[in-house]
């Protein structure tokens, strides 16, 4: 019975390795020929196969042993022995596996070969497959080229076995892994914890950090109480951080992170550590419009605003003498813990020059200076190094008015002038150069009479010039005792009058004139001297006045 039903068992594996064209079967060595490079394999066929023996490289084999061999043409007789193929066996049962892989959605290893148009060409155990550019990575790896060499888990998503063709997804192996990490790391996370995690990208506005499946953002802001330029810096890709959680939101997988928070905050005794009207020194961190900001430890930063930069300086905008990375030592003015906020001076810390100047000089001094620049208004004078006064356009002279200061000074020019009003707290001395001498306008007080040129005529008025070069008015109203209706007719430029002065306002360079008052203040005389008994008996009124009213026409015209 056993004879029988081995010789069954015989019959039945015959008839299967007769019909096994096209598949693997198991066959047994029977001897090795290591000079002509042969392997000759029983398969239970009319004859023995011969396979390469460099089909066999890497393996270990002896005779008696069993290989699995491709049946690449079956033998019909003893006289045509089957075609076999080991390595095609391995390579056949390596599809079976990725087939499988591919029915049972397994995971399986692949190593990244080379970059191609649109993906990369991965092997899984000795087969081709190709994996999009898209589903490189989770989250997607953008330069493929430095993941080539790297073997990675993957999923067949693609699989055509007549045309050998297969389809990988990096993605899809990890997707899946991922998104259960992330749902478990979201389930612990609250804002204040402390979490470890890789630096895992680099951007100009903040660092990505992988924390186990997931990805939180920590913004530039929150790498340090100090001021950060640059987020490389601090940071590079690899690192491994501990951050805080600051907040998170799950349903849109959004997690902030901290790394300044780890650390303790520099603002929490900041009243202790920089009292106001202490002095420190601090380095220029940022420098705008309005003034520059001064670290003076990382976190602690405080703003010198314009003003308070220089005490003679005239800045106009703080870069033109401040930079980034300065070393300045300033004064704290102020603290305002609760926003941050700190207001510094670099002026402060120096001398006040201005309240020596009110010490040195008073009111009424004179002093030599040299004229540093002029404008419409007037001229600077340099009373000592950095301290200027101005000599106002209306304190340069007495005599006459001048249009722009530039037509008596000039840049250079050394000159005395009186000190008229000293004020530290405006940075303000005010200089005047009339004031050296006596104001001429007093020479004329009203009352007095004056010989006078005349300048310039007008209908209704003229200009005449005095003795001592002042200008003088007269209004038609105050020419002539009789009615007068066009000066122009009466009077021409280069005429001599006298007259008498009614207005005199030194201050404002004014001086008016009135003939008539003249005439009347003549009349007014003869008239007594006519009423005097002592006087002029035996003249008739009209002898009186007509001579003199005969007088004063023909000399005052």
């Amino acid at each position: 019975m056993a004879e029988e039903k081995l010789s069954m068992e015989d019959v039945v594996r015959h008839v299967e390795q007769q019909t096994s064209q096209g598949r693997i079967i198991t066959g047994t060595i029977i001897d090795i020929d290591t000079k002509k490079g042969a392997v000759l394999v029983d398969t239970g066929q009319k004859a023995e196969g011969v396979i390469d023996l460099e089909e066999f490289e890497g393996e270990e084999i002896n005779i008696g042993d069993e290989v699995e061999v491709y049946v690449i043409k079956k033998s019909h007789d003893y006289e045509h022995p089957p075609v076999l193929s080991h390595r095609k066996a391995k390579l056949e049962k390596k599809i079976e596996d990725i087939e499988k892989a591919f029915r049972e959605e397994l995971v399986l290893d692949a190593k990244l070969e080379k970059k191609i148009k649109g993906g990369i060409i991965a092997d899984i155990s000795g087969v081709k497959a190709f994996m999009p550019a898209s589903l490189v990575g989770y989250p997607m790896v953008k330069d493929l080229d430095s993941v080539i060499g790297e073997t990675v888990p993957c999923r067949i998503i693609d699989f055509e076995r007549d045309k050998k063709n297969v389809v990988v997804s990096w993605k899809k192996a990890i997707e899946e892994d991922v998104r259960r990490q992330r749902e478990e790391l979201f389930e612990q996370l609250y804002p204040g914890k402390l979490i470890k995690g890789v630096i895992s990208g680099i951007k100009s506005f903040g660092a990505f950090v992988d924390l186990g499946g997931i990805d939180g953002l920590l913004h530039i802001s929150e790498l340090s109480w100090g001021h950060v330029d640059r987020v490389e810096d601090m940071l590079e890709v690899g690192q491994e951080v501990e951050v805080k959680i600051k907040n998170f939101n799950p349903k849109s997988n959004r997690i902030s992170l901290s790394l300044k928070d780890t650390m303790p905050n520099p603002w929490e005794n900041i009243e202790e550590k920089y009292s106001v009207e202490s002095v420190f020194d601090g380095k220029i961190t940022g420098v705008t419009s309005y003034g520059a900001f001064v670290e003076l430890e990382p976190g602690v930063e405080g703003l010198v605003r314009t003003e308070e930069i220089s005490w003679t300086e005239n800045v106009k905008h703080p870069n033109s003498v401040l930079n980034n990375g300065d070393e300045v030592q300033v004064k704290v003015i102020s603290i305002e813990k609760e926003g941050e906020k700190m207001a510094l001076s670099i002026k402060q810390t120096q001398s006040n020059p201005w309240e020596e100047i009110a010490e040195k000089f008073q009111a009424g001094n004179v002093l030599e200076g040299e004229i540093t620049h002029i404008t419409d208004f007037g001229a600077f004078v340099m009373i000592e190094k950095g301290v200027e006064g101005l000599i106002h356009i209306s304190d340069i002279t007495w005599e006459k008015e001048i249009n722009h200061p530039g037509e008596a000074l000039e840049v250079g020019q050394k000159v005395k002038a009186k000190i008229l009003n000293i004020d530290p707290d405006k940075q303000k001395v005010s200089l005047g150069l009339k004031q050296l001498e006596d104001n001429p306008y007093n020479d004329y007080p009203a009352g007095s009479e004056v010989d006078a040129k005349v300048k310039e005529v007008q209908r209704g008025g003229t200009y005449l010039e005095l003795e001592n070069g002042l200008e003088a008015y007269i209004h038609i109203s105050n020419y002539d005792p009789g009615r007068t209706d066009d000066l122009r007719e009466e009077l021409k430029e280069g005429d001599t009058l006298k007259a008498k002065v009614i207005k005199n306002d030194p201050e404002k360079k004014y001086i008016e004139l009135s003939r008539k008052a003249l005439i009347v203040s003549k009349e007014k005389k003869n008239m007594e001297k006519y009423m005097d008994p002592g006087a002029g008996q035996g003249a008739s009124i009209k002898d009186i006045l007509g001579e003199k009213f005969k007088g004063l026409k023909k000399d005052d015209e």
